[in-house]
């Protein structure tokens, strides 16, 4: 699904905002190019369709989706060697949901799982708790999921 913004409206709300943080300042002609420069990448943007994660997409679609976090790319650079990205582990059920639709979208990483264990005191919590934690996902648990994650971490098994 694609939002269809106007851009006008979003243009002068950029630049009313502008007003009331520094009152009769004005905008240049360049910052208002920049305003409208803006205003059309956030249309462009929201035009485009949501590209969820699917199962068997593979790595490099499921890179290209709009369903990667900190956490699951970390995971997917980890376990597949082919990337860096910055050490994140999942902290709440949407955090988990999309490590858990990557490996969906990469198979072959499940078996790998077990390997996240070497990647701090938190994805060792994770790897211990995967199965578990997958079946509460899916049974769509969500408040349950987040006490489960949050005792887990917080006892560290």
């Amino acid at each position: 699904m694609s939002i269809q913004i106007d851009q006008i409206q979003l243009v002068a709300a950029i630049a009313k905002e502008i007003d009331r943080q520094h009152p009769r300042a004005g905008v240049e002609s360049r910052c208002f190019n920049t305003i409208i420069l803006a205003a059309n990448n956030i249309c462009q943007e929201f035009a485009k369709p949501v590209v969820k994660a699917s199962e068997g997409m593979g790595l490099t679609a499921w890179l290209a989706s709009d369903d990667t976090g900190m956490s699951s790319l970390f995971m997917a650079s980890k376990l597949t060697g082919m990337f860096e990205a910055k050490n994140a582990y999942p902290r709440d059920p949407a955090d988990f949901g999309r490590c858990l639709r990557l490996v969906e979208a990469v198979p072959e990483l499940e078996s790998k799982i077990r390997d996240m264990s070497q990647h701090g005191k938190e994805w060792a919590v994770v790897a211990a708790n995967w199965h578990e934690w997958a079946e509460v996902y899916r049974a769509g648990e969500g408040r349950r999921l987040y006490r489960l994650m949050q005792l887990c971490y917080e006892g560290g098994e």
